[in-house]
């Protein structure tokens, strides 16, 4: 009996452990099948990640980016895009944001009356907007040391790299947040407010006006002459109301679980080589 006994536990720990091995496998089993599907979803939205932007890309090259009435019907990428940074669907799996650097501050020369509006809109009051905008420019300073550089901060006193950069003058996140998507360290010569981003124009113009500029673009009816008839803005020495050759890409593209992200900053010269310069790469 007690032989007996002895056997079924035996057996019952038997029982016991070959359960467990069947349960770790098969949790194993669903684990690598995952790890398979996420691989090849990835894979895919790498695919269709890059055929969007060689699309955008010959498209900026051959096509005129002013708004059109009525969009090619063999290039249906037209009928939705826009260079002011909104997003826009090439496909249902990816998802774009093409900017136009012009239509972007220049954080190395800011226009110091702009750099500080737009900090006054990101939440400072006067004196700190102000204050932060000599700080910026002092970072950068090739000269050196500054006043507006408190002693105990090691200041870079060269062109800014990065935005992050600037968390080292104490400013807080909503302020770095409005700093990296409206201004640019890539862009050169003139300014283009018909393609800046919607917080950029607000922080600009007085808000019915922003308004209005925003629902011509959104509309595709916003032109140079409306737009210089509704802001009283027009092309001078640093203002030029047609996009650059320097574009910001961002493409997001996701398949299944995967997603993956990829920003790209061009320079685009149709009649000379290289056609396609990438000035920056960021991807996720």
């Amino acid at each position: 009996m007690k032989q007996r006994g002895i056997a079924l536990v035996q057996v019952l720990l038997i029982v016991a452990v070959v359960s467990i091995l069947a349960l770790y496998f098969t949790q194993s089993a669903r684990q690598q099948v995952k790890n398979a599907t996420m691989m090849v979803d990835k894979a895919q939205a790498l695919v269709e990640l890059n055929n969007a932007e060689a699309s955008i890309l010959f498209s900026l090259l051959t096509e005129k980016l002013t708004p059109m009435a009525i969009p090619p019907i063999n290039n249906p990428l037209i009928t939705y895009w826009n260079f002011h940074g909104e997003p826009f669907k090439t496909t249902n799996n990816v998802e774009v944001q093409l900017q136009d650097l012009r239509g972007l501050l220049n954080i190395h020369y800011p226009d110091k009356t702009r750099l500080k509006r737009l900090l006054t809109y990101s939440g400072l009051n006067d004196y700190d907007a102000q204050l932060a905008m000599l700080q910026i420019i002092a970072w950068q300073n090739l000269e050196g040391r500054s006043d507006y550089i408190n002693h105990d901060v090691v200041a870079r006193y060269a062109a800014i790299h990065d935005i992050e950069e600037l968390s080292h003058l104490g400013l807080q996140p909503a302020q770095l947040k409005v700093l990296a998507n409206n201004t640019t360290q890539y862009k050169k010569g003139a300014f283009n407010p018909m393609n800046s981003p919607d917080t950029l124009l607000y922080a600009l113009l007085s808000e019915d006006v922003a308004e209005y500029v925003i629902m011509q673009r959104r509309a595709n009816r916003l032109t140079v002459n409306d737009f210089v008839r509704a802001t009283g803005i027009s092309e001078s020495g640093d203002i030029i109301l047609y996009p650059s050759n320097l574009f910001k890409i961002t493409l997001t593209a996701k398949v299944g679980e995967a997603v993956v992200t990829k920003t790209t900053y061009y320079h685009l010269q149709p009649t000379k080589d290289p056609v396609v310069n990438k000035l920056a790469v960021k991807a996720r």
